[in-house]
């Protein structure tokens, strides 16, 4: 196609008077082109200088009107030099496409007058230009221009264009992939591609500013009021939309606008009448060429506004990223975020206690308002603003606002939020305050270090100090706009999180997380399963500021149930650790790095030491869904996490889990035992419904105040740590490295609530001369004396003698018969006296436990040393219990004693004889009456 191009060389017809109304009283000039529709618009004044005019069709008809010729020769107002040219379209490259023009070099125009030589062309793909719209003379359409390089042109562009007309660019997207959202951009960074009339380029100048540069200048809104050549771009498709930026003059750069959706309307408006520019351009370009991209946005983000209002009501759970709009937004303009915490999921229910007695004041009373289950944290990462375009600018006419609560302004900055405007008014005012405000020259809180990160490297989190945090669950952020976006850039960055308060159970303890549950069943109806985890709070994790976490929860159900607790999953990061099954002990254990694990302990009574059970620090292995049920009617499950880093948080350490109260045959022997000594016996299987009942429930030994316990059971000790675990094929198989044991029936004993031995048990029968031997927490190390303890509270006596009990727990897989028995100890005074007395050791003891004990054990029959000592015959009996010495003089005496008396028993059967014999010989005839009888004597 050949086009014609038109080159005004001189021109001057009549007087140039004005752009608007009557400006070419004199004469003036007029265009046609073919197959377009007449616009009416003139030309007049006077140009020295190269104008050119590219036609829009293949034939054009200048129409040259004269109405009054001066008839002084000194002073025409009639002259005018026209040059002709056919060009073919491939030579248009400025406005088909091709090489487009390297920017102006003034060192090059020697003279003004030099019509600018286009490039040769190449073979840069062509410009898509539009479809014209039917009965127009210049409207076009716009379609999908992110497949082919779309570009807005004024008419009859680079020459000069029309008067006294008025073009529409609609540019549509129709085509947008799923879960995205299109805008439209329009730019033009080569500025000598823009060069449209204003009051810069209005009259001719003296010759010196001829020879001047043309002055640069992108003038906006009201500026362009005067010659009324400009163009409107507007957000949407109508000219019903608003208006994002209007401009005119040129040989500047103009910026980017973006709409907010997949419309845009650009305008360009041209006066009646002008004059062709004076001085020429030395490019000789007029009118405007405007670059078209898409630009496809994620359809989820808060970085494009809706239905054509700047307002955001996020409300949910998680957080996410706060950024200025990637689209122009309109002058007076107030984008409004409110951050709003809301439920994602149902809590499970908490049934708190009431009173059974009736309160004739209740419905007088003031029910406080319930806690907050959510606040916001914001961390403002920057806050960024062009330099002003007018040197004319309001202290910060630009602002972000930070506002603690749901701020509603009532101000109605568009036509769109009118018919709002009275149910705002009218609304409740809510209590909030202002927190901040960030100006182009004066800033608040900022978290600017947080920008650093990237996919190599983790910054610190942002501290309280560095961001906000509201009081209820509730923030409103507010940017407030007196100038246009598209002229001066704003660019901000925050980080909001819905921080979650809300923990499952009544508070318990002293713990920022420790939680109670307590059974509110009635009668026999049956438990609800009820849901717990982990809580969600971030500072109470290593990204808020913490480095270790511990928080209990605390399940107490009535006598007669016990409690089911269920642990769906665990994930403790990537720390390496794992759940495996103990078959000496039948529990789960921690192996690995025990620095992140889910305990669940249980209280045999209210006042007793915790027993552990399980421990799992994984939830890929198998172990999970993991189910426990208590003996008892309370149990605890601990949650501890330790040296945190600042990345971690509640995703990354955390558990689910159910519980339920469940009723069953609780045992009714009493397992507390105390006393200065005793013995436990074991059988398995059990026999009667009582041992039934009472199977797998611990024994609790419990010393005197200031006693230790010292506990003995015949078999072999097994170190609990003499088991390593081997995985193969997923399944875990236990290798034993400690001596053999001959049944699987265990023995568990814990002293101060950890278990210190795993006893192999022996039949009493057996020849076995092994004993396991345990003390009670406390006996091996230093501690108080016992003379320490009456300056303590009742309460500290209490926990130390807990903490020096024994729990005993049989564990009887198959047939088999076992004791144990205990004995209580105390220690050997180690004080000194005080001056004057002296304090005898302890009388009763046992020499190679070095311990005291109780006295009714001295000499009772049956043997509590280990040695026998305290029934040894020196002990029992009360002649070995004297002196040596006094026993010495005691034996002399009794040897003394008994030899004289055998000595005095001697002589005098001598004597006695020796008188039989005298009175025999004086009776002779009776000698022989007596004489066998003498053999007596």
């Amino acid at each position: 196609m050949i086009k014609s191009v038109l080159t005004f060389d001189s021109f001057t017809i009549g007087t140039f008077v004005s752009f608007v109304k009557d400006g070419c009283p004199d004469g003036f000039l007029e265009i046609l082109e073919a197959d377009r529709p007449q616009v009416g618009g003139k030309w007049c004044g006077t140009s020295w200088g190269p104008t050119l005019y590219y036609s829009e069709t293949k034939r054009i008809t200048v129409i040259l009107n004269l109405r009054k010729l001066s008839s002084d020769q000194s002073g025409y107002n009639f002259d005018i030099r026209i040059y002709y040219k056919m060009l073919k379209k491939n030579s248009a490259v400025v406005r088909f496409g091709g090489a487009t023009p390297g920017p102006y070099d003034p060192a090059r125009d020697t003279n003004v007058t030099e019509v600018y030589r286009l490039p040769e062309p190449t073979s840069t793909a062509s410009y898509f230009l539009g479809d014209l719209i039917s009965g127009t003379y210049c409207s076009r359409i716009y379609s999908d221009c992110n497949e082919k390089p779309c570009r807005l042109q004024s008419p009859n562009f680079p020459g000069v264009y029309p008067r006294n007309l008025t073009c529409y660019y609609a540019v549509r997207q129709h085509q947008v992939p799923s879960g995205k959202h299109a805008v439209i951009s329009v730019r033009q960074p080569n500025g000598q591609l823009v060069a449209i009339r204003s009051s810069a380029s209005l009259y001719g100048r003296n010759s010196q500013q001829q020879t001047d540069q043309p002055v640069k200048e992108l003038r906006v809104w009201s500026a362009c009021d005067e010659v009324q050549d400009y163009i409107t771009i507007y957000d949407g498709y109508t000219t019903r939309d608003a208006p994002l930026l209007k401009f005119c003059g040129g040989r500047e750069p103009v910026p980017e606008v973006i709409s907010s959706g997949p419309e845009l309307l650009v305008e360009f408006t041209t006066s009646p009448y002008g004059t062709f520019l004076f001085p020429g351009t030395p490019q000789s370009f007029h009118g405007f060429q405007l670059e078209v991209e898409v630009h496809f946005l994620d359809q989820e983000t808060v970085s494009y506004t809706r239905n054509k209002r700047c307002e955001f009501n996020i409300k949910g759970s998680g957080r996410g990223v706060l950024e200025s709009p990637r689209h122009s937004l309109t002058p007076n303009t107030t984008c409004t975020y409110h951050l709003e915490g809301g439920d994602s999921g149902k809590p499970s229910p908490t049934f708190r206690p009431t009173s059974g007695k009736y309160d004739p004041k209740f419905w007088h009373k003031q029910v406080p308002p319930a806690p907050p289950r959510y606040k916001v944290w914001l961390s403002v990462l920057k806050f960024k603003v062009s330099p002003p375009y007018t040197s004319m600018e309001e202290p910060c006419a630009i602002r972000l606002q930070i506002w603690d609560g749901n701020f509603r302004d009532i101000t109605c900055y568009d036509g769109v939020c009118e018919k709002e405007r009275t149910r705002l008014i009218t609304t409740r005012k809510s209590n909030v305050t202002l927190l901040a405000k960030y100006c182009r020259d004066q800033t608040s809180r900022t978290c600017d270090h947080e920008l650093l990160s990237n996919g190599s490297r983790q910054t610190r989190p942002c501290s309280l100090t560095e961001s906000f945090l509201s009081t209820g669950n509730s923030m409103t952020l507010q940017l407030k706009l007196q100038e246009a976006t598209a002229l001066r850039h704003v660019s901000f960055k925050a980080l909001y999180e819905f921080v979650d308060l809300h923990q499952d159970g009544e508070t318990f303890g002293q713990g920022p997380c420790s939680r109670r549950f307590v059974s509110r069943s009635q009668g026999q109806q049956p438990s609800v399963i009820q849901k717990f985890q982990s809580p969600k709070d971030v500072f109470l994790f290593g990204r808020g500021g913490n480095t270790n976490l511990s928080c209990i929860y605390r399940f107490e159900g009535k006598k007669g149930e016990r409690v089911k607790i269920n642990i769906q999953n665990i994930d403790i990061g990537m720390r390496p650790c794992k759940s495996l099954y103990h078959q000496d002990i039948n529990r789960v254990l921690c192996h690995g790095n025990r620095s992140a694990y889910v305990r669940i302990v249980e209280y045999p009574q209210s006042n007793s030491l915790p027993l552990p059970r399980d421990c799992l620090c994984s939830g890929g292995d198998g172990i999970t869904p993991f189910s426990f049920i208590s003996t008892g009617n309370i149990v605890e499950v601990h949650f501890e996490v330790f040296n945190m880093n600042a990345l971690d948080d509640f995703r990354s350490f955390r558990f689910e889990g159910s519980w339920e109260f469940v009723r069953q045959a609780f045992c009714t022997r009493s397992q507390q035992l105390k006393g200065p000594s005793g013995e436990i016996n074991f059988i398995s299987p059990s026999r009667t419904p009582e041992e039934i009942n009472c199977e797998y429930q611990p024994w609790i030994i419990e010393p005197a105040q200031g006693k230790y316990l010292y506990v003995t059971a015949k078999g072999l000790p097994i170190d609990k740590n003499s088991k390593i675990y081997e995985e193969v094929l997923g399944n875990v198989s236990a290798v034993s490295l400690g001596p053999k044991c001959d049944t699987k029936n265990r023995i568990l004993i814990y002293t101060g609530g950890v278990l210190q031995s795993v006893v192999c048990p022996r039949p009493p029968d057996s020849e076995s001369h092994r004993i396991a031997e345990i003390f009670s927490n406390g006996w091996l190390e230093d501690e108080f004396e016992d003379s320490a303890l009456t300056v303590l509270r009742d309460e500290e006596s209490d926990r130390v003698k807990a903490a020096r009990s024994i729990m005993v727990e049989y564990l009887g897989k198959e047939d088999g018969q076992y004791s144990i028995t205990w004995l209580e100890l105390g220690r050997r005074k180690s004080i000194l006296p005080p001056e004057g007395y002296v304090m005898k050791d302890c009388i009763h003891k046992c020499p190679e436990l070095d311990a005291c004990i109780n006295s009714s054990l001295w000499c009772d029959g049956t043997v509590h040393c280990p040695s026998g000592y305290d029934e040894s015959l020196g002990h029992c009996y009360l002649i070995f219990q004297l002196p040596p010495l006094y026993l010495a003089f005691g034996i002399i005496g009794l040897i003394c004693l008994s030899t004289a008396l055998t000595i005095a028993l001697f002589r005098s059967c001598i004597r006695r004889r020796e008188r039989r014999k005298n009175h025999l010989s004086v009776l002779p005839s009776e000698s022989s009456l007596f004489e066998e009888k003498e053999v007596i004597c």
